[in-house]
């Protein structure tokens, strides 16, 4: 659980980004704000603190547009520099109170603060909102409250320039007429709910990232505008520490080493967020999948495949169609019709790309009835979803609208939940372990009893003993974990698992939830020892996710270099000349019938080219013939990535003989070595 030290330090990080975004708006509007005949250059949309720094949206003025003016990353030490003249300054942020009337005389000529104020006028729901990319807000908040009686602004600039500006408005808010004139304050202005800084010398270290293009308000429909990113930190030790993580990240981008290995694709013709899982990523993919289904199986789950359409009553029954249908794909129509073109039959059938596999699986669990000494039930299935997301908020792996999620659906006793929380815990500490994650924490969101929210399905009582039994399998396992009040679904309790890779990127790679609406909408019961139907508690569990989301964090956590026992090609052997080529192809028969996913490289190439070659398609071993080798009926070794690290281990431990070499030679070894190296 954070300690009020870590929130008050997140909180202070978060105002001083907030700010740090404030000083860039100014700095803009100082430089770009209008030309020599003071027509407008850009216009100011808005910019919030983000998950690890801050964004402005700006529009470019079609004026200044025709005359060719773009912003690039090359202004970004101009801006910079503004920026700091404007810190140094020491200007002070104010927060103060306007009445509607009033803001819109501060924002008459910005048609996009108008439309806010539209927004707000109206009761219309305003969040940040995000895409995977952009990542999320470090706090939860809404910026502007609804139907307010009074409007947040703040003012940043000397002390003299607020308190004109304030008295300037104090006056406005007692004039009764309902002129909406523009009025030019002293200070730099913005509508915004806070927190920021008191002063703005207190911004410590700040840099300007990236740009990018982004949608008004996050909607395909409205106008493309440009965005600046830009972070800011307490110090210039933790911005150059955050700088160098970010390139990093940027080396380990899942979609730059996707394209570099070949693991998948992104193919227009077929369909954007429709990912296509080439060779090497599907080899991947199976090898995870075999490995989960046989661990599903030695905790005794069974397996079912549900079809990727759905009848329409089916999402009706589940209640999807009410709370889901903006999600889901648009319905499909099948109806016959005979020779003369009349349909046949009186109604047409409906069915939906389905945007989740739990309905289905209920259904198959609704085939027969069940009594108590039939449970629990565990039924996992590698189901195919399909998800309407916006165009701008697709991202590589990370954000489809097409995905394979490992499923599972426990049917179990109110006496046996606990039992199976555990032993999804348990599942959850050997994947973790064999896949090499080992720096994650939990994330519990329970109900707030008092919102209507959490009301509408699943008694009271059984909301409190799923979340208290979730809440002692943490405390007795030891485990870090945030509970978050109010955060559960409106259906349930649940726990996820953040995961956090090598550059410190978080991202949810496991779930387990419980459904207390399916089970009622579907009627789910089984027969207790008593002969009455009881409703039985449904988990609904994901270990890996989606398996797209989850290569993505895969991918980007070890940077392309993968243990040895689930790397797309684990084996290459290179060959020195022509005279070898039989023998590295005899060894190459015995690998595949092991199992071994190997490969040869018999091009006409000197032997460093080859394993450059291997090096830059990140394969952890080589296996070299040259003539000592087929004179010893054996390989000469060389292992890099995830393979050197096991070669060190196992050398230490002295399961390995021989010295590797700075560049990972092992010299000659025994084939019969590889499974050491094969082994998770």
């Amino acid at each position: 659980m954070p300690n009020n030290q870590e929130i008050t330090q997140e909180t202070q990080l978060f105002a001083m980004r907030h700010s740090a975004e404030h000083v860039l708006t100014m700095a803009m509007e100082q430089l770009y704000g209008s030309d020599e005949k003071n027509n407008p250059i850009i216009i100011k949309a808005m910019g919030p603190a983000i998950a690890d720094g801050f964004y402005f949206d700006f529009d470019i003025a079609t004026s200044a547009t025709a005359k060719g003016f773009k912003i690039t990353e090359k202004d970004f030490p101009k801006i910079e520099k503004a920026m700091r003249k404007l810190i140094q300054q020491d200007l002070l942020m104010e927060k103060i109170d306007v009445s509607m009337k009033v803001a819109r005389q501060i924002f008459a000529n910005n048609i996009y603060k108008q439309e806010l104020l539209d927004g707000l006028a109206n009761a219309q729901d305003f969040e940040i909102s995000e895409s995977v990319s952009d990542g999320k807000s470090m706090i939860k908040q809404q910026m502007l409250e609804q139907k307010p009686s009074k409007l947040t602004l703040y003012l940043t600039g000397r002390a003299e320039q607020i308190a004109a500006d304030k008295k300037l408005l104090a006056g406005l808010e007692m004039m009764s007429n309902n002129d909406q004139a523009s009025i030019k304050l002293a200070s730099f202005v913005d509508l915004c709910k806070g927190p920021h800084v008191a002063k703005i010398s207190e911004i410590k270290a700040f840099k300007l990232l990236s740009i990018a293009g982004a949608y008004w308000r996050g909607d395909e429909k409205n106008k493309m505008l440009t965005r600046i990113y830009g972070t800011a930190f307490a110090s210039q030790a933790a911005l150059d520490d955050y700088l160098a993580k970010k390139q990093m990240a940027e080396e380990r981008n899942h979609r730059k080493i996707g394209k570099e290995m070949e693991l998948f694709a992104i193919i227009p013709e077929i369909g954007q967020g429709l990912p296509v899982w080439l060779p090497n990523g599907y080899a991947m993919r199976r090898v995870i999948e075999d490995y989960m289904m046989k661990m599903e199986r030695r905790f005794g789950y069974v397996h079912i495949l549900t079809p990727h359409l759905n009848r329409k009553e089916l999402f009706e029954k589940s209640g999807h169609l009410g709370f889901y249908a903006e999600n889901m794909y648009p319905p499909l129509v099948y109806e016959e019709k005979d020779a003369s073109g009349k349909v046949i039959g009186q109604e047409a059938e409906v069915y939906y790309p389905k945007p989740m596999n739990c309905p289905a699986g209920i259904m198959v669990y609704k085939l027969k009835n069940h009594s108590y000494r039939d449970l629990p039930i565990k039924m996992g299935e590698f189901g195919t979803v399909y998800r309407r997301e916006k165009s701008g908020e697709l991202h590589g792996l990370q954000r489809v609208r097409g995905f394979t999620q490992n499923d599972a659906h426990i049917y179990c006793t109110p006496e046996q939940l606990k039992d199976q929380f555990k032993e999804v815990m348990s599942m959850l500490d050997i994947f973790y372990k064999d896949i090499g994650f080992n720096n994650y924490h939990f994330r519990l969101s329970i109900s707030d009893p008092d919102k209507a929210k959490f009301q509408s399905c699943g008694k009271r009582s059984d909301w409190e003993k799923a979340e208290n039994i979730m809440r002692e399998i943490l405390n007795e396992a030891g485990v870090q974990y945030v509970e978050a009040k109010g955060e559960a679904a409106f259906y349930g309790p649940k726990l996820d698992v953040q995961a956090v890779n090598v550059f410190g990127k978080e991202d949810s790679i496991s779930t387990i939830q419980v459904d207390f609406n399916l089970p009622e909408r579907l009627d789910v019961f089984y027969i207790d020892e008593k002969g009455v139907k009881q409703r039985p508690f449904v988990i609904h569990r994901a270990l890996i996710g989606s398996f797209e989301r989850f290569f993505a964090f895969l991918i980007e956590h070890y940077g392309g270099d993968f243990p040895v026992w689930f790397a797309p090609v684990q084996v290459r052997i290179l060959p020195i000349a022509d005279r070898h080529l039989n023998y590295a192809r005899q060894l190459m028969d015995q690998l595949l019938d092991e199992g071994v996913r190997v490969e040869i490289d018999d091009r006409s190439e000197r032997l460093q080219a080859k394993i450059r070659s291997s090096e830059v398609s990140r394969v952890p071993i080589m296996l070299i013939i040259g003539d000592n080798e087929l004179a010893a009926k054996q390989v000469g070794m060389r292992v890099r990535g995830q393979a050197r690290v096991r070669a060190e281990a196992l050398i230490k431990a002295h399961q390995l003989e021989g010295v590797m070499t700075k560049s990972g030679d092992l010299g000659l070894q025994s084939l019969e070595v590889l499974e050491k190296f094969l082994k998770k």
